[in-house]
C-alpha cells in the first residue's frame, strides 16, 4: 500500500506509534517506513512532541513493586537484583543490578521504547483516553453556537488540574503554531460530550494575551468556516460551555481585540495556533 495516498492514515499510525499502542511488527514496519521517509518520519516526531506536551497534566504516579520485578525477569538479570528495592535503584545506587541495567540504559532502542510507552500511560492516565485515537465524522453544526459561549469557571490564572469539570473526555485537540506544525503544543483542549464542556489547557504556563488584547477559541468547519466558540480569558485552565464540538474538525486560537473579533465569519487577528480534533473512543 501506498502510505502517500492515504495522508489521513499516516496521521493515524503516527499518533498511535506516539502513544505505544502500535506494537509487534506492525510497530517495527513503522519504525523502518520513518527511518526510509521524511514524510512519515515528521508526522511521528510531531505526534510525539504533542503527546509529550500531554503528560504534563498527569500527575505523578509510582508504578507497583511487580512493574520492577517483570522489568528484571524480561531483561534476565539476576535474583539479587530483582530483590533490590526500587528506592535504591531509583536513587543511582551502584549495585551489580544497576550497573547490568547502564548497559541497556545505553541502547537508543530502549530510550525510544520506554519514552514512548512512558508517554502512552501518562496520557492515558491523565485524560481516561481509549486505547485508540480515531478520526470522526462531523455531526454537523450546533443549532445555536452564540459568537460568545459561557464561561463557567474562573477568569483569573489557575493551576488546579480539576478546576475544569470534565467527566468524561471525548474529543481532544493537540494546538500547535499553524506555521510550526513540529514545535511544542502551546494548548490542549479535552471536550466533554456529556455535559458540554470543554476544558483549555495552556502549556506555556498561562501566559496573557499582550495588552490591549484577548485570545478566542474558533471551531473550523470541514468546509473551513469557522465559527467562535468564546473568549479564553488568562489562565492555565479554562473551562467554557460548548455544545456540539463534534461539528468540527480542527480547533483554532487567535488574537483579537478585547471583546473578540469584530467578524462573525471568522478572526480579524492572527491565527496563533491550531490543531485537528480527535475523538478518543
Amino acid at each position: 500500500m501506498d502510505l502517500h495516498r492515504h495522508p489521513e492514515l499516516i496521521d493515524r499510525l503516527a499518533a498511535e506509534y506516539a502513544l505505544g499502542v502500535l506494537r509487534g511488527g506492525a510497530r517495527k514496519r513503522f519504525e523502518a517506513l520513518a527511518r526510509e521517509d521524511r514524510r512519515i518520519g515528521a508526522a511521528a516526531e510531531s505526534w510525539q512532541a504533542r503527546i509529550a506536551a500531554m503528560t504534563e497534566l498527569a500527575p505523578s504516579v509510582a508504578p507497583p513493586a511487580s512493574a520492577w520485578e517483570g522489568v528484571e525477569r524480561r531483561l534476565g538479570l539476576s535474583a539479587a537484583g530483582v530483590a533490590a528495592p526500587a528506592a535504591a535503584w531509583a536513587a543511582g545506587a551502584q549495585t551489580a543490578r544497576g550497573r547490568a541495567r547502564s548497559r541497556w540504559f545505553e541502547s537508543l532502542a530502549f530510550w525510544r521504547g520506554w519514552s514512548i510507552g512512558a508517554t502512552g500511560l501518562a496520557l492515558a492516565s491523565a485524560v481516561a483516553l481509549a486505547v485508540t485515537l480515531r478520526p470522526f465524522a462531523p455531526q454537523g453544526a450546533p443549532a445555536e453556537q452564540t459568537a460568545q459561549t459561557e464561561q463557567t469557571t474562573q477568569t483569573a490564572p489557575t493551576t488546579g488540574r480539576s478546576a475544569a469539570k470534565i467527566e468524561r473526555v471525548a474529543y481532544v485537540a493537540a494546538l500547535v503554531p499553524p506555521d510550526q506544525p513540529k514545535s511544542a503544543t502551546m494548548a490542549f483542549v479535552m471536550w466533554d460530550d456529556k455535559n458540554a464542556m470543554a476544558s483549555v489547557h495552556r502549556m506555556t504556563g498561562g501566559n496573557a494575551p499582550p495588552p490591549g488584547k484577548s485570545e478566542q477559541l474558533w471551531g473550523v468547519m470541514r468546509d473551513g468556516r469557522m465559527v467562535s466558540l468564546g473568549m479564553l480569558p488568562a489562565g492555565e485552565v479554562v473551562a467554557m460551555k460548548v455544545h456540539g464540538m463534534n461539528a468540527y474538525v480542527k480547533l483554532a486560537v487567535s488574537v483579537e481585540p478585547m471583546g473578540g473579533s469584530r467578524r462573525t465569519d471568522g478572526p480579524t487577528g492572527p491565527v496563533v495556533c491550531e490543531g485537528a480534533l480527535m475523538a478518543t473512543a
